[in-house]
């Protein structure tokens, strides 16, 4: 019976995202990319729009997701927020990739906000790791946390 208990606590996966910033210098720009649960996006989002049913297997629904995922994360600095581009997203095994891209190094003296999901999955933990000179550092958006200092 301790068995079964173990393997339905593991079973339970909470909502969550993996956000990871990094400088491509092959393409020189910076590359934003958004790694989100299928379930959580495709009923998340569908709740946010109001939509009976959303779905990453096609064009319109993967497109929706992008777009939502656009307007809850955001890099802000002194001057504002950053243009970042959307490049795309894709379906990768049970996940949604998607794909934004700035046109400069980050700064050390930003901000992140990231409300991706969290009118829907209050609860859930937003990690966005910033890769920079082989250094990782993490910020972890819990309950109550909305924006966050990136400072070096």
């Amino acid at each position: 019976m301790l068995t079964a208990l173990t393997v339905s606590a593991f079973a339970h996966r909470e909502p969550g995202i993996l956000t990871t910033i990094e400088w491509n210098n092959s393409i020189e720009r910076t590359e934003i990319i958004h790694r989100i649960h299928t379930h959580d996006a495709e009923l998340g989002v569908a709740m946010v729009d109001n939509l009976p049913l959303l779905s990453v297997g096609n064009t319109e629904g993967m497109a929706r997701i992008a777009l939502y995922v656009e307007n809850h994360f955001s890099i802000l600095s002194e001057e504002g927020s950053l243009d970042i581009e959307l490049v795309g997203a894709e379906l990768i095994g049970d996940y949604i990739f998607v794909y934004q891209e700035w046109i400069d190094p980050l700064s050390t003296n930003i901000f992140i906000k990231n409300e991706i999901l969290r009118e829907i999955y209050p609860l859930q933990i937003n990690q966005v790791n910033i890769i920079s000179e082989g250094n990782i550092r993490t910020l972890t958006f819990t309950e109550k946390e909305i924006v966050l200092p990136y400072l070096e």
